[in-house]
């Protein structure tokens, strides 16, 4: 794992960075980490978490990192607004979860260990496909699943980044 010192205003400048490229438009779908925007806000989050961890502040603090900033616009004020935001950011942390993910994997990862792996992600999908049949029908459903995705998936990667298989 490679680790840079990211400094406050490195990481305010990527972020101002990727918003400046159009990061907010649209993002194109899937966690590929082929995609330009969804690689850009791994590294954000990255740089986040890494600078994070040399001070006295949890890594949980950098969940939101895209998404509070994003939510301050006024056109992200709409359900669809605010779904993409945290779509936006749930992608960047996906991008990171699997990349930790197959950083353990180079170490041979156990059956154990992808049955875990595999359990969490139907726990995942379940748990944030409620808030779709809790809010059938209203708008919250999607902003809330949204978010959930970008919650869970963010706490997972944190985890899987200290994480390390068959030693």
């Amino acid at each position: 794992m490679r680790f840079r010192k990211i400094t406050k205003t490195t990481l305010s400048s990527a972020l101002a960075l990727l918003f400046a490229a159009g990061f907010s438009a649209a993002p194109p779908t899937g966690s590929d980490e082929t995609e330009l925007p969804s690689v850009g806000m791994a590294e954000v989050i990255e740089g986040c978490m890494i600078s994070t961890a040399t001070g006295d502040k949890p890594l949980y603090e950098c969940i939101g990192i895209h998404s509070r900033h994003c939510l301050t616009f006024q056109d992200n004020q709409t359900t669809a607004g605010m779904e993409k935001c945290y779509l936006d950011e749930y992608r960047g942390w996906d991008v990171l979860l699997n990349r930790y993910y197959n950083e353990n994997g180079q170490r041979r990862v156990s059956a154990q260990f992808r049955d875990v792996q595999r359990s969490w992600i139907s726990y995942r999908d379940k748990k944030c496909a409620y808030f779709r049949i809790h809010y059938e029908g209203g708008s919250m459903a999607r902003w809330l699943g949204a978010r959930c995705m970008m919650d869970e998936t963010a706490r997972r990667t944190i985890d899987l980044r200290f994480f390390e298989v068959d030693r």
